[in-house]
């Protein structure tokens, strides 16, 4: 019976530890929920720069389209407007490489909460399991408490049952001692 509860105050400990590692695992995926917003706005900044610098790709072309309507004849300023389209061109590749880099990190950091968030699923489930063995423990030791009173009732009425059969067995046994001194 002391073991029985024994382990009941175990499972309880049991249970409160899991609900700490809960608590810890909410408090995690909430700070991973906030990196992603940050970086969320950070490619929301890398695309208004990337859309900037298109525009300014789209003027400088134009620019130098128009230009270089103008000036036919001069090779060094159609060699000044290529450089400049090739740096151009460039920032937007350097652009666009750094809006894929920031579109893994977001999926990864998408995936590393996925995965918190299956584990916290499953740290629940495990834990409404146990919550239901307990129950579970908990009625099952009621019922053998109850199955333990009925046992002792009955044992104590037996009990009481032999000694009154005791008794009426000397009463008889003394009876038949008169009856024989009688005789």
């Amino acid at each position: 019976m002391i073991k029985k509860v024994l382990a009941l105050f175990e499972k309880d400990k049991e249970l409160q530890d899991y609900k700490k590692r809960v608590a810890k695992l909410e408090e995690d995926l909430a700070q991973a929920q906030k990196v992603i917003n940050q970086r969320a706005k950070e490619a929301d900044e890398v695309d208004s720069l990337k859309t900037e610098s298109e525009k300014t790709l789209t003027k400088a072309k134009s620019i130098i389209f128009e230009r270089t309507k103008v000036i036919k004849n001069q090779e060094l300023q159609i060699e000044a407007y290529g450089q400049q389209i090739e740096s151009l061109k460039d920032v937007v590749r350097i652009t666009k490489d750094l809006l894929e880099i920031r579109n893994l990190e977001v999926k990864q950091l998408e995936t590393k909460i996925n995965c918190m968030e299956e584990k916290v699923k499953a740290e629940k489930q495990r834990q409404d399991l146990l919550h239901k063995k307990l129950e579970t423990m908990i009625r099952h030791n009621g019922e053998l408490k109850r199955e333990y009173e009925t046992q002792l009732c009955l044992f104590s009425a037996l009990r009481e049952r032999y000694n009154e059969r005791e008794l009426a067995r000397d009463v008889v046994d003394e009876m038949k001692g008169v009856k024989k001194r009688k005789n």
